[in-house]
């Protein structure tokens, strides 16, 4: 089935993945881009047993992968950014070379704040890539990239400007199992998402210490509330309490900060089990809440605010706090 749009995925991981396997299924042409060889070619054969094991792709005569980036561009015309944050500033220049002055469509994956300007990707995104930049969408929202390919209900948030163009990629995604929702409050979607992985590694190290569901409850409250106060601050909206009750608030903050599939949340247990360093170790792949809580130390060091959870995440995480001493600001918070 032949459709106007044809998606080209910069990166072949799980999430790219994913998502290219829901468009399949929805009849549309995929082209993904990597550079690991072998997955480019198991890919070709219709799997990713890297992240997906035996299971095969949607219609997998829709998919295509390739190691040459003029190769994608040829043959799409809407982009998706799927490599891991650290990456999306050489990406797009990358990927600008390959366009010239050619104007496009672009779906952003990656959550964070970008460390060096301190601004959230999509503004990162929208400033570094302004000469090509047609339309923008970022996907935000509680999403598990194996179960997204195994076809398990989810529903998540697309945000983005252009509301039109929003309504496009949901038409083109939206299936029995997969839904868009759309979210106009893209800065507080965007923050929720970035400052969420922050929160589940504290989460984690919460759960591996303390066995009671009160407490786990009670850390959870307080880790959103605190979320929404940086919020508040940083971009001053009516609607934040709003989007805190939404797919990327705490649909999303349920999902990434409960379970031992989110790597944030499991690199939190680990660090309460062997220490730091040796949590790191383990982790070969970014560990997104880390980035990101380097990003936050230095808005809360220019600007403090009263989130003592958030500060003992980034203090055990950089300053060599024991992660044993995770819930202190309790034991010593005196009731006013």
């Amino acid at each position: 089935m032949s459709k106007k749009r044809k998606f080209g995925f910069i990166g072949t991981g799980a999430w790219s993945s994913a998502l290219a396997n829901v468009l399949s299924k929805n009849g549309y042409d995929v082209i993904l881009y990597g550079v690991d060889q072998k997955e480019i070619e198991d890919i070709k054969r219709g799997y990713n047993t890297k992240y997906f094991n035996s299971r095969a792709f949607n219609n997998p005569e829709n998919i295509y992968a390739t190691d040459s980036l003029s190769e994608l561009v040829s043959n799409s015309n809407t982009y998706v950014l799927g490599v891991p944050s650290k990456l999306v500033k050489s990406v797009l220049k990358q990927l600008q070379k390959e366009l010239k002055y050619k104007k496009v469509d672009l779906i952003n994956l990656s959550k964070g704040l970008e460390p060096n300007s301190e601004t959230l990707f999509s503004e990162f995104i929208a400033k570094k890539f302004k000469k090509n930049l047609k339309n923008l969408a970022t996907f935000i929202g509680p999403s598990f990239a194996v179960e997204v390919f195994n076809e398990e209900a989810t529903i998540i948030n697309v945000v983005g400007e252009n509301h039109m163009y929003n309504r496009e990629l949901q038409r083109a995604f939206n299936n029995a199992y997969f839904r868009l929702e759309p979210e106009q409050n893209i800065k507080g979607a965007e923050l929720f998402a970035a400052l969420k992985n922050v929160l589940a590694i504290g989460m984690g190290m919460v759960s591996a210490k303390y066995q009671s569901v009160n407490t786990h409850s009670a850390m959870l409250t307080i880790g959103t509330q605190e979320i929404l106060k940086v919020l508040d601050f940083l971009h001053p909206n009516p609607d934040n309490v709003k989007v805190a009750l939404s797919f990327s608030g705490i649909g999303d903050i349920f999902l990434t900060c409960s379970s031992t599939k989110s790597r944030n949340f499991s690199f939190g247990q680990q660090i309460n089990e062997f220490g730091m360093k040796k949590a790191l170790e383990l982790n070969n792949k970014t560990v997104e809440g880390v980035e990101t809580a380097k990003t936050l130390q230095k808005i809360l060091k220019k600007h403090p605010l009263d989130v003592p959870f958030l500060n003992n995440i980034i203090a055990i995480l950089f300053s060599g706090k024991s992660p044993f001493k995770i819930l202190d600001f309790i034991q010593t918070n005196n009731a006013s």
